[in-house]
């Protein structure tokens, strides 16, 4: 079966013969010196090492690109355990940013450690199965989260939270109740800086838990109509009995308001119709109109909420205000102006002339202004309804609503 030595050699020869038997002419010399170099090359070794090479190279480039691609994928795999969690950080988080704690009666103080119990509790629920989840960008949200703990960790000590190896919270009740009674040393306003209002811990928590939301559910926003919401409140480990309690002696928080209601789910429609169009330079005409109506909305929800007597919806309205306000500069390009009131005027000739892409970088991508708007009018009518879904319908391309069943209270157990 082997082939011998003579007949190599006859092949060989056979070889050499084919090449140099068309050795005619000066033309055809420096094709056949090419051919000898080749062949060289190939006795020597260096062929060899060329294409090993060569072909090492080219595994590594397919091994990145296929990294990549499998990256890409990652950052886009629905992980339901996730959203659900993210879903209940986001109520229990947006609750506490609106506590009073500035009242030290036992009876608040016992409200206050209860919601603080139910955002610990979602917070580790979120952290847990974010780190067993197969989605990259859930996966880089909540460690983006867990350091915003970490930088504040001396001050969570100092109230009773600590940190465990799993990047869950450990939590002390007593410890959150005695620094809430503590006046002397001030622990009860490291509590309120750690969980009240804008810029608080729990105010990041909420915008985090919505771009988990989002990553983990494909792309929807944790204010949409996919993701209803049948309470304003934490998660079920508050305390029953202190709650209803609560309800029946601060009547002032529970009182439904409806043309608040209405207004928010006015404005909230603005927002969608501005989420779903193209906002360019070739249909300002669109945007303009869009975007006058989000005024109009937005004027009418703040007349609303200065009168109303529900102090939850009046505690969110602040805080929608203070959104607002924090980016006039960027509404000044598109001559829109924020007033003394916080209310808005539009000025069209000024925002026709303008460059739609100001309207687009903040009505676009995660962690926009518009995202941030949504959220927030969202925790308004919330408030205002008592617990009811904000938006009964979402919109499709071109701004036509959908009606969407309501789901109620099953996004705590579905999503």
């Amino acid at each position: 079966m082997g082939i011998s030595l003579n007949g190599l050699n006859s092949g060989m020869a056979d070889t050499y013969s084919t090449l140099l038997g068309g050795m005619g002419g000066s033309d055809d010399a420096g094709g056949v010196s090419s051919l000898l170099g080749d062949y060289a090359a190939i006795k020597n070794g260096s062929y060899g090492k060329m294409m090993k090479s060569y072909y090492a190279k080219m595994k590594k480039q397919e091994a990145e690109e296929s990294g990549e691609t499998k990256q890409t994928k990652a950052g886009k795999v629905k992980d339901n355990a996730s959203a659900s969690a993210a879903a209940s950080l986001y109520k229990s988080a947006s609750a506490l940013t609106s506590l009073n704690y500035d009242d030290r009666s036992e009876e608040n103080i016992g409200k206050i450690t209860d919601s603080v119990s139910a955002f610990v509790k979602d917070y580790n629920s979120l952290m847990k199965n974010a780190g067993k989840s197969e989605n990259s960008t859930v996966q880089k949200q909540a460690e983006s989260l867990y350091n915003s703990y970490y930088s504040n960790y001396k001050l969570f000590a100092k109230v009773g939270i600590t940190m465990n190896s799993d990047k869950t919270l450990s939590f002390d009740e007593d410890s959150m109740k005695k620094a809430l009674a503590d006046t002397e040393h001030a622990n009860g306003a490291t509590v309120k800086t750690l969980f009240g209002g804008i810029g608080s811990f729990a105010d990041k928590a909420v915008n985090k838990a919505s771009q988990i939301y989002r990553a983990a559910s494909g792309g929807d926003s944790v204010t949409s109509s996919k993701a209803k919401y049948a309470g304003v409140g934490g998660s079920s480990s508050t305390s029953t009995s202190s709650t209803s309690s609560t309800k029946d002696k601060d009547k002032n928080k529970v009182v439904t308001d409806a043309s608040t209601a209405a207004a928010a789910n006015s404005l909230y429609n603005s927002i969608e119709t501005l989420n779903a169009m193209e906002i360019n330079n070739d249909n300002k005409e669109n945007v303009y109109k869009a975007f006058t109506s989000l005024v109009k909305n937005y004027n009418e929800l703040i007349k609303n909420t200065d009168k109303s007597a529900n102090s939850n919806v009046v505690n969110q309205a602040s805080y929608l205000k203070s959104l607002v306000n924090n980016n006039k500069s960027a509404f000044s390009k598109m001559g829109v102006t924020v007033n003394s009131d916080k209310s808005l005027s539009i000025n069209e000739e000024k925002f026709k002339e303008a460059d739609m892409s100001n309207v687009k970088n903040l009505f676009t991508g995660v962690y926009s202004f518009a995202e941030k708007l949504g959220d927030r009018v969202n925790s308004i009518y919330r408030y205002a309804t008592q617990g009811d879904a904000l938006n009964k319908k979402t919109y499709d391309n071109g701004g036509s609503g959908i009606n969407v069943p309501s789901m109620g209270s099953m996004v705590d157990t579905v999503l």
